[in-house]
């Protein structure tokens, strides 16, 4: 099986450099490169270990280029934060964004409305 293209898509992606790989993997950097390039055949334990790096399942790095429902989005902040997102097609975001900011708005008014009914029935709120 050939993933050293998926490895460097994500390696890149995160804008890790290939010397800190092979540094974290304990091997030269030729011998890196190399797995980049499918060049060398690598042990699962390889793989996990660079997945592991990469702050992603095997899976994911092994089917990065199959096709799945939906869209898979890869995300890194660089804080050691790192996920995938399922998009569902077909929802529009600014819609989303903005039910949120409808339903943000409406906790701020509900809150001095709760506020006032506690103090009409005599009821200790302190918080």
């Amino acid at each position: 099986m050939k993933i050293g293209n998926n490895i460097s898509q994500m390696r890149i992606a995160q804008k890790i450099e290939k010397s800190f790989m092979a540094q974290e993997l304990n091997i030269a950097l030729e011998e890196y490169e190399a797995i980049e390039r499918d060049e060398r055949d690598i042990t699962l334990s390889m793989l996990e270990a660079i997945a592991r790096l990469l702050s992603l399942d095997v899976a994911d790095l092994i089917m990065l280029n199959k096709p799945v429902t939906g869209i898979r989005n890869f995300f890194f902040n660089h804080n050691g934060n790192s996920g995938v997102n399922i998009h569902v097609q077909g929802i529009d975001q600014e819609k989303i964004r903005q039910a949120y900011k409808e339903l943000y708005a409406e906790e701020l008014n509900r809150i001095p409305k709760l506020e006032k009914l506690l103090r009409q029935n005599n009821i200790d709120f302190d918080f």
